[in-house]
């Protein structure tokens, strides 16, 4: 009888590669906080606006100044909207998944 072991977490898709492509392109931190949400999308497996925790944030090794920085970015780049910013909180984000043409 073979023991079952705990599967590791893995990241949930589909997350379009165009999203991917885009927050690869911007500032450091903007990648590992954009990988982060879309874990935390997965595993909650909902569509909606996503609570950036700090467990999240600590597994990604990001401070909570570089998380900010990165969601900053990805929000920049038309990637995220922020629905609560996070002062004294935990930021809440809403992915955006319908991308719009670049240049467009």
């Amino acid at each position: 009888r073979q023991r079952r072991l705990r599967a590791e977490p893995f990241l949930r898709g589909p997350i379009p590669l165009e999203w991917l492509a885009r927050a690869a392109v911007l500032r450091k931190p903007a990648l590992p906080a954009g990988l982060g949400l879309w874990f935390v999308r997965g595993v909650s497996r909902k569509t909606g606006p996503v609570r950036v925790s700090a467990a999240i944030r600590k597994k990604m090794r990001l401070s909570a100044g570089q998380m900010l920085r990165g969601l900053r970015a990805l929000e920049g780049a038309g990637l995220v909207r922020f629905v609560r910013d996070g002062r004294g909180r935990c930021p809440v984000v809403e992915i955006v998944a319908q991308l719009r043409p670049e240049g467009g």
